[in-house]
């Protein structure tokens, strides 16, 4: 028999999330605190959001440097003050500058913060900052916040006997990536990261000059599309003081492993990467997938390993561009697509075959209304419509989903067809052929100065202000006869 559960709301359904919660032991101070989330729910939380983490941004494609971040990790898991978690560590493909930790024990560095580090001790210490984060149950506790903010469908999940129990954790999803950290979280996670790397025989003040760096690069930032270091985690000159504070005599004599660790990043890929898509005089290039595409002029773009995704100026319309390899007919995978609605009401207006520059295309316009709620007042909810074409090309099918409210799709009815209409196979060697810039390890000779040495090795001078960023100098800065720099090629 069907089971229908009544939506729960307002000051009732915080009563009863109240007394769902309980009583836990901090595992790092010993006090007892409140917190929603059971430690078996934070690792389901953790395997929920990490696969959406892999899906939207793609790990590194380097098995050697996931491996070698990830032994670091396993080396540090069992001196923390939860050993048990499956800890899981992961490099990211994106350039954005960032470190982060899902609950239960998902750790993750960004190839962008590989690139700016010095040595293994710092990294050591990152990592154990993250897993601070995570033995202190500091991502647990923000993320409760945000379930408690759901808190009808928390208190339908609990009192069911029958739903699924990832449901709570697919809402909170990606937003770990946005999770903002207290002052005391961070301090805290700061000295547990400092304690940690110190444990496995690190010298865990290496991170004080990456973090100097990052105060650098924050009167240089453009705003990423990820959130970087400086947004999740609130840096300021008293958390290095503090953090120096930490810092004990026999510190400076451990670990530093320098030379082992640019040895690891020596080839890294250095900013976006083409081979992912990238965006040109108003086009967007794939060379992996073999396609392009004409952007609407004025429109926003975001790319990532997952989607393309373009929208108006004034965000009222969207557009979104998928691929998937399917040997499915185009009818029945056009259908498949209205899923993404099945909370709503679909209504097809009209269905249709077409050619889009030579390949083979279907077409589907339909209207999209919420469904009504039993025993609730009328939604207000704007009524959607939604243009699906999925167009075939070779083994793969490509997806562009569009959307605006019914009352304004015409408006941009033209420019989303001209963008699909523009979709073609890429054959142009010198897009196809895009090569990644990478980071080289150089040798300095003697005792030269940063600006010379990056003029003897004719590194642009545009490249200049990052390449400081990148190795941490300045550029009237003696370098030292035995360090190796970065420079981007």
């Amino acid at each position: 028999m069907e089971r229908r559960l009544a939506r729960v709301s307002g000051p009732i359904a915080l009563l009863i999330i109240a007394c769902l919660i309980g009583c836990v032991v901090n595992p790092v101070t010993g006090k007892k605190e409140f917190n929603i989330i059971s430690e078996s729910m934070e690792i389901e939380m953790g395997r929920s959001t990490d696969v959406s983490i892999r899906e939207e941004y793609g790990i590194y494609d380097d098995p050697a440097l996931n491996g070698y971040v990830e032994a670091l990790g396993k080396r540090m898991a069992p001196i923390t003050h939860r050993p048990q978690l499956p800890y899981h560590f992961s490099v990211l493909d994106t350039p954005v500058e960032n470190a982060f930790a899902a609950p239960g024990g998902y750790i993750y560095v960004t190839r962008g913060m590989l690139a700016i580090m010095e040595d293994e001790a710092a990294l050591a210490a990152i990592i154990g900052h993250e897993m601070g984060h995570v033995n202190a149950r500091h991502t647990a506790r923000a993320m409760s916040r945000q379930l408690l903010l759901i808190g009808g469908v928390l208190v339908a999940s609990a009192l069911s006997e029958d739903i699924q129990k990832i449901a709570p954790f697919a809402i909170v999803g990606l937003q770990v990536l946005f999770l903002k950290y207290s002052r005391d979280d961070e301090y805290q996670a700061d000295s547990l990261g400092v304690q940690y790397a110190r444990k496995i025989g690190y010298a865990p003040g290496q991170v004080i000059p990456l973090f100097t760096t990052f105060l650098r690069m924050e009167k240089n930032s453009q705003g990423p599309s990820l959130p970087n270091f400086l947004s999740t985690h609130p840096l300021t000159d008293r958390r290095i003081e503090e953090i120096n504070k930490m810092l004990e005599p026999g510190d400076a004599g451990l670990r530093v492993a320098r030379p082992e660790y640019i040895k690891r990043i020596d080839g890294l890929v250095f900013g976006d990467n083409p081979r992912q898509g990238y965006v040109e005089a108003g086009a967007f290039y794939h060379p992996d997938l073999q396609f392009a595409l004409k952007i609407p002029q004025g429109w926003k773009y975001q790319n990532s390993p997952k989607q393309f995704i373009m929208a108006s100026d004034d965000e009222k319309a969207a557009v979104f561009l998928s691929a998937e390899a399917t040997t499915k007919d185009l009818g029945v995978y056009l259908q498949e697509q209205l899923t993404a609605f099945k909370e709503s009401q679909v209504k097809e207006v009209s269905r249709s075959p077409l050619q889009i520059n030579g390949l083979n295309a279907l077409r589907g316009l339909y209207d999209v209304r919420p469904k009504p709620v039993e025993g609730q007042a009328e939604t207000t909810e704007t009524p959607m419509s939604v243009d699906i074409h999925c167009i075939r090309k070779g083994s793969q099918v490509f997806t562009f989903l569009c959307a605006a409210g019914e009352a304004d799709f015409t408006k941009y009815t033209g420019a989303i067809e001209s963008a699909i209409r523009s979709f073609q196979p890429l054959t142009d060697p010198a897009k196809l052929n895009r090569k990644p810039l990478r980071i080289s390890m150089q040798a300095a000779r003697g005792a030269e100065v940063f600006r010379a040495a990056l003029k003897r090795l004719n590194a642009p001078e545009k490249q200049w202000k990052n390449l400081e960023m990148l190795n941490g100098l300045s550029l009237d800065k003696a370098i030292g006869a035995d360090r190796a720099i970065k420079i981007v090629r």
